[in-house]
């Protein structure tokens, strides 16, 4: 265990990696079959393309930066076995974790790698699990993302930063601006297709304008949850009613399902803890979800097809 006799910043291949230390040159995580290590190559840009958004050096709230690194498995919800258990149990197993990050490629074929230095799975959180589409950006899924933290002297590059927000150990809430958030599509809702997803964000406006008209401060919430490394915003925020509104663009009953659970989710981070809850739908929903709503102590908000807004609530 410990040193593999490179420094950090030392550029190298994988096939040189392999002569010295074993292994193989294929893949992102490469248990070696002839020493006790375990070798680990990042590729930010082409983790990309499948789909991971995660990889690179982010700030811990509480310790020192950790490195954030996807696990591996493109399809399907990823384990914490096989390849990505040899990195979660590398201590058990008596292995040391050494981290390279892309460095370029090669004239005549292959990439090299910058060594960065050795690692360890964070002992008090070893990996968090973030929701991403798969490789062909079809179906979502769950992904192992490691917290890596430094053993020794590595190289921490500028360049080599997460895309993500800083990491952090408890969860966060505040109030923005409708216009200034973008959806993401790791935030689209699989319910819906996109003609749905279009009527919601026209509904939406219209019922801001609406707000707004009656003198109303309206926004929406940026929050992120204890240990998740990528932020979630809500839809409309009614800040002088005190009321959270998750917006479909249809009224059927996974919609209406799935907005009960955003509105539960939300609610444990905004920064009004007491806030109401209220779905907005382009339509009245079935009898029976709009008593669904009435149990969860959900208000249900819907067009009448005359540009007015109803109101169905058991509060």
């Amino acid at each position: 265990m410990g040193s593999i006799g490179i420094e950090p910043g030392q550029i190298t291949s994988r096939e040189d990696i392999k002569r010295e230390w074993g292994g193989g040159v294929q893949g992102g995580i490469i248990p070696s079959d002839t020493t006790p290590n375990v070798f680990i190559y990042s590729d930010p840009a082409e983790a990309a393309r499948y789909g991971y958004h995660w990889d690179g050096w982010s700030e811990d709230d509480s310790k020192e930066p950790v490195f954030l690194y996807t696990g591996t498995g493109n399809y399907g919800d990823q384990s914490t076995k096989g390849l990505n258990g040899s990195v979660l149990r590398h201590k058990e197993q008596r292995r040391s974790l050494h981290l390279f990050v892309f460095h370029s490629d090669r004239p005549r074929g292959g990439k090299l790698h910058t060594y960065v230095g050795e690692f360890e799975v964070d002992p008090d959180l070893p990996y968090v699990r973030e929701d991403g589409l798969d490789r062909d950006r079809k179906e979502m899924r769950s992904a192992v993302v490691f917290r890596l933290r430094p053993v020794g002297r590595v190289l921490r590059a500028p360049a080599n930063g997460s895309e993500t927000a800083n990491d952090a150990s408890s969860g966060e809430g505040e109030l923005v601006p409708v216009e200034s958030v973008e959806v993401t599509e790791s935030e689209r809702d699989p319910t819906q297709g996109g003609k749905a997803e279009r009527k919601e964000g026209q509904l939406s406006e219209r019922y801001r304008e609406y707000l707004v008209g009656l003198g109303h401060d309206v926004h929406r919430c940026r929050v992120r949850p204890n240990s998740v490394l990528r932020h979630l915003f809500t839809d409309l925020f009614d800040a002088t009613a005190n009321e959270l509104y998750e917006v479909k663009g249809t009224a059927t009953r996974n919609a209406v399902r799935m907005a009960i659970g955003q509105l539960l989710d939300y609610r444990r981070f905004i920064p009004s803890k007491d806030a109401t809850l209220a779905v907005l739908l382009p339509e009245r929903p079935a009898d029976d979800l709009v008593a669904l709503l009435n149990e969860c102590n959900i208000a249900c908000v819907y067009e009448d097809g005359k540009g007015n807004f109803i109101r169905e609530n058991s509060l």
